[in-house]
């Protein structure tokens, strides 16, 4: 398997070095600011983790990390081990920020833009949104700009927009119903169309019975709380799921009669799948997706083992 990503990487050693009249640059961010950068930064606090994603496929150095649940992405394996822990994204430490000298801090608007004025005391800001795929291919497209390497960015965008197109090509022509589901205190929000994680799989060809919120773009309207009684309705070929903060799930004597478990197709999938914008984590959630839903067409990819989805235990 040849990862975008990977091929992407290795083009970077040869690419050209920054202009000198590359900067000033204006770019606009997910809230619509427009902000300007004199030069290109060279510390980056990135409180969202696309934002050290994005880094990391430009093959750029992350200065500070946020954890997401109580850690760092561990689909980028061992890549922001040296990046200065900010604390968590719902509540970075702003005194560390302030005193350790960031020239760019890129932040997730849902979570950091109500610090926006105190981060703008100290570094230059920018926060973008978590939602599909478009926004990620923008958020991206803006975060290369502003850190220097805009063609760079382009040509990731466009390696996974083509990406898509040529897994498309290969899935057998018989659908397979597949759910996404976000685990929290045991219970069950199931993801509509509209979320990224569900948005790729459907791109693929997969059919989500939780359909899409036609109502709405926002974040907030795109779950559906699933009870059994909902999950034996549906009955999905394939359920995927994001157990947050981790442990078992609890068992329901009903799961028992879903196809997905006689068939041993519910999985607990990794970090990136709850955080799919940046370049890496929605080319690992593609690929494992597509492994998953056609496992005799599309190989596993390579990634960190840490990150690989893994059957669902249930506590019984």
């Amino acid at each position: 398997m040849k990862c975008t990503v990977a091929l992407s990487l290795a083009l970077l050693s040869a690419a050209p070095a920054i202009a000198k009249d590359a900067y000033p640059v204006t770019v606009p961010d997910g809230r619509g600011a427009e902000v300007t950068l004199d030069a290109q930064p060279k510390r980056v606090a990135a409180l969202w983790n696309a934002a050290a994603d994005t880094m990391v496929a430009l093959d750029l150095p992350v200065a500070g990390i946020t954890t997401y649940e109580g850690q760092r992405p561990v689909y980028l394996g061992n890549s922001v081990d040296a990046a200065l822990d900010l604390g968590d994204i719902t509540a970075p430490n702003l005194e560390l920020l302030a005193t350790s000298d960031f020239d760019l801090t890129i932040g997730m608007t849902h979570y950091n833009a109500p610090y926006a004025e105190e981060i703008e005391q100290f570094s230059q800001f920018l926060s973008y949104e978590s939602l599909n795929l478009e926004v990620s291919l923008a958020s991206v497209s803006s975060m290369g700009k502003a850190l220097g390497q805009e063609a760079n960015a382009e040509a990731l965008n466009n390696d996974f927009v083509a990406l898509i197109d040529e897994l498309k090509a290969k899935v057998p022509a018989e659908p397979q119903s597949t759910l996404f589901i976000w685990s929290f205190q045991n219970v069950f929000y199931g993801y509509q169309e509209n979320l990224m994680t569900t948005e790729l799989m459907a791109k693929l060809g997969a059919v989500n019975p939780l359909g899409r919120n036609l109502n709405s773009d926002e974040m907030s309207n795109a779950f559906v709380i699933l009870e059994a009684e909902d999950l034996l309705k549906h009955d999905p070929d394939v359920i995927m799921m994001f157990v947050s903060h981790g442990g078992d799930v609890a068992f329901n004597p009903a799961y028992e009669r879903l196809k997905a478990f006689k068939n041993n197709r519910i999985y607990s999938v990794g970090y990136q799948y709850s955080q799919p914008s940046g370049p890496i984590a929605r080319e690992l959630v593609l690929r494992e997706a597509a492994h998953l839903i056609w496992p005799d067409t599309f190989a596993a990819p390579d990634m960190p083992e840490d990150a690989r989805a893994v059957p669902v235990e249930f506590a019984k």
